[in-house]
């Protein structure tokens, strides 16, 4: 009797259906951080940093509120992100004897939610009541959360994928992990933005897909509860 209820804690034993719960909060958060500026803001279109200073300006100056709104959505989102990164990692380590995967899920996931928090930190400074307007300067400096909550992103995301599927090897179908590493490399090819916008597609590829993608997988990892 005490045998079995010691093993009930066991976490290789437990079902991981906290694992949806948290990739669904990453997704809903930031996908209101989007949906906030156009609803508390109606008009304003967040613009492109390659746009001109112009249209920069208007939109940080009339929808500093909105922006505010959506940066603590983005955080929530980031927080959700990191407890999901450690849970994933906890799993793997359960279920595979190599602690590599589990170490490049753990690093890329945290990695990926600290990018995507300064992003939202920054975008925050901003606009932040009493703020001062910065003039042309506001152009470069809202390349930052670009930078963090982009490129950054996107390299520790691909290591956070990847880690996931070289971990996984087993325990999911090869044509979730198969499809894990095809987004791990548009990911990473989202970082070359650095050099060149040609690579700009990649990031909502990467982004959105990868949001699809960790819903199935925890989906399947709920159903399928990983045994030691």
């Amino acid at each position: 009797m005490t045998l079995d209820t010691t093993d009930s804690f066991n976490p290789a034993k437990r079902p991981t259906k906290i694992l949806i719960i948290f990739t669904a909060l990453h997704f809903v958060f930031f996908f209101a951080s989007l949906v906030a500026i156009p609803v508390l803001a109606p008009g304003s279109r967040i613009p492109n940093p390659f746009g001109n200073d112009a249209e920069v300006r208007m939109f940080f100056l009339t929808a500093s509120s909105a922006v505010r709104v959506s940066d603590f959505l983005q955080l929530a989102s980031a927080l959700c992100l990191a407890a999901l990164s450690a849970l994933l990692s906890d799993a793997l380590s359960a279920s595979n004897r190599r602690s590599s995967p589990s170490w490049l899920t753990l690093g890329g996931g945290l990695g990926a939610a600290t990018m995507l928090s300064l992003s939202a930190l920054f975008s925050w400074a901003i606009v932040a009541p009493g703020g001062v307007d910065l003039g042309p300067a506001l152009h470069a400096f809202q390349f930052i959360p670009f930078l963090l909550g982009g490129p950054a992103w996107a390299g520790f995301f691909a290591i956070f994928l990847a880690g996931i599927c070289m971990g996984a090897r087993g325990a999911l179908p090869r044509w979730l992990i198969g499809t894990g590493l095809f987004l791990a490399c548009i990911s990473a090819l989202a970082t070359p933005v650095l050099l060149t916008i040609v690579f700009s597609p990649c990031l909502p590829i990467a982004r959105f897909l990868g949001f699809v993608w960790l819903i199935v997988i925890s989906i399947y990892l709920a159903r399928r509860p990983v045994t030691a």
